[in-house]
């Protein structure tokens, strides 16, 4: 049994090589896998066939488990809604947002270059649109990198105000007493 879900972004079709077999234009999911099992958690059934919107370019199809876990999966007619679809992007995204995030801090450690750790990831996590083209990561990482440093300032700039008026209250109570 297949479903479809739409995933808008290029990047996150490819990385589901990575995470899935693909054969017979769907990937194959499992239970076993921390995104396989959501995914199934988010399929809905229904005894009648539900009328979906479908983009041939940003859907990818599913194929789900024969599994005891889910036993009305092969009796009924199944689809994913449009806010589970959007779940499971979501999902996709944060999942690649760490691989991306410890392959990279990884890489980093082991002191190669930043250009040979984006072409490594791009090559060993199968993002094929990707080849070649390794600026949508860098920027990721530079955007990443960029907010951490945002935080940072702003806990030290919060630190450094509560600490200047303490420091003034302590100074005028101090005049005050004389």
């Amino acid at each position: 049994m297949n479903v479809f879900c739409h995933i808008k972004k290029d990047i996150l079709r490819d990385y589901l090589h990575h995470l899935f077999a693909y054969e017979n234009d769907a990937f194959s999911i499992f239970r076993d896998t921390k995104v396989g099992k959501f995914i199934c958690s988010m399929v809905k059934y229904s005894d009648f066939p539900v009328e979906q919107k479908f983009d041939p370019d940003k859907s990818v199809s599913f194929k789900l488990p024969k599994t005891s876990a889910m036993p009305g999966l092969f009796q009924r007619f199944c689809y994913i809604s449009i806010d589970d679809q959007q779940k499971i992007e979501d999902y996709i995204t944060a999942t690649f947002e760490n691989d991306w995030i410890q392959f990279y801090y990884n890489g980093m450690a082991l002191k190669l270059k930043q250009k040979d750790v984006i072409q490594t990831y791009i090559l060993s996590r199968k993002l094929v649109s990707k080849i070649g083209d390794p600026e949508q990561l860098k920027k990721r990482q530079y955007r990443s990198e960029e907010k951490q440093i945002k935080q940072l300032y702003e806990r030290l700039a919060k630190r450094v105000r509560i600490q200047n008026a303490a420091i003034k209250k302590v100074i005028n109570e101090y005049q005050d007493a004389l």
